[in-house]
């Protein structure tokens, strides 16, 4: 979600679900000990979103700052910027629409007034040469806060990004740059007694579904969509009682990060049973953790890699923060 936008978020969801927060020992308590720190950024850096090239390296857009980073999770000795955009306060969600070529959501947001309507654009990175080539696709003044973004397989070079307080899904062409409204549905909106408006936050794309987190509605679901990205059938709930953001997906399930319950919780597709497989509420594990994605190599193709905020924006047990990092977990 808008780490910047939405300060308060994490301590709100955790006062109005009633979470407790454990002060055993004064330390937060982490859940697992197989999971490993891949890299991290200094204090006050927030992660929001993740994508994998083909070579393995790491795509991470901040939203403490309008910038793009690469990590090469095997040789993880520091970040590299990949470039700064100028006139954005963050970066949001991102995908790859082509082989090597990745869109991203770009805009401007404050704690205090929220997201401003009309500063939201798409844009591309195409990484052919040695230096990568970034451009605007489109900007998309009508969206009030452009989150989670998807490819489209089935419509070439078509992406498909939630608008998380309107309530809503675009489509858009990468290589004309139109848009239009393809999915508008109840269960993205936000909840009627939200205290911040945010409804459909992660979105995902996998064999002719859509696939999409509610946030304070803390519910995940799907819908079929044709090739445009219309959906075909009926908007399906299933799980509740999930706090997530953004996740990944496997032909059988889906990895769901849980900001801000630290945790990242694994849903079966098919029967919509879920359990946390690593983190807690009271865990600097996965503090703050927006995103996550596979591997792409023979080498971490079942590692499942977790960005976080840190818990900067909501300290875990109401003390430990620090910087966003990436952590590898063995699925």
């Amino acid at each position: 979600m808008h780490s910047n936008i939405f300060l308060t978020f994490t301590a709100l969801v955790a006062s109005a679900t009633g979470a407790v927060l454990d002060t055993r020992n004064g330390y937060p308590q982490p859940s697992q000990e197989d999971p490993r720190l891949v890299y991290q950024f200094a204090n006050g850096t927030t992660i929001e979103n993740v994508a994998v090239r083909s070579n393995g390296n790491l795509l991470l857009t901040l939203t403490d700052r309008p910038e793009l980073y690469e990590v090469n999770p095997f040789i993880p000795k520091s970040a590299k910027l990949i470039h700064h955009f100028p006139d954005y306060l963050g970066l949001l969600g991102i995908t790859e629409v082509s082989p090597d070529v990745f869109t991203l959501n770009a805009g401007n947001f404050s704690v205090t007034e929220g997201p401003t309507k009309g500063s939201f654009a798409v844009w591309q990175v195409a990484f052919h040469k040695d230096q990568p080539n970034v451009s605007k696709v489109a900007d998309i003044p009508e969206a009030l806060s452009l989150n989670g973004m998807t490819t489209l397989p089935s419509s070439p070079n078509t992406i498909l990004t939630a608008d998380s307080t309107a309530g809503l899904v675009y489509s858009v062409n990468t290589r004309t740059g139109s848009y239009k409204v393809v999915l508008d549905d109840e269960t993205f909106k936000p909840a009627a007694d939200a205290e911040l408006p945010i409804g459909i936050n992660g979105i995902r794309f996998l064999d002719h579904y859509v696939y999409y987190t509610n946030s304070f509605k803390a519910l995940f679901g799907r819908v079929r969509v044709n090739k445009s990205g219309f959906a075909t059938g009926s908007y399906e709930t299933i799980a509740t009682g999930i706090l997530g953001d953004d996740f990944a997906l496997t032909p059988e399930a889906a990895y769901i990060a849980g900001n801000p319950t630290n945790t990242v919780t694994e849903v079966d597709l098919s029967t919509g049973e879920n359990e946390v497989i690593a983190g807690n509420l009271n865990s600097s594990l996965v503090a703050g953790d927006t995103s996550v994605a596979f591997g792409r190599t023979k080498k971490d193709k079942h590692v499942l890699y977790v960005v976080t905020t840190g818990g900067s924006l909501s300290p875990v047990n109401g003390t430990f923060s620090e910087g966003g990092k990436i952590v590898a977990l063995d699925i």
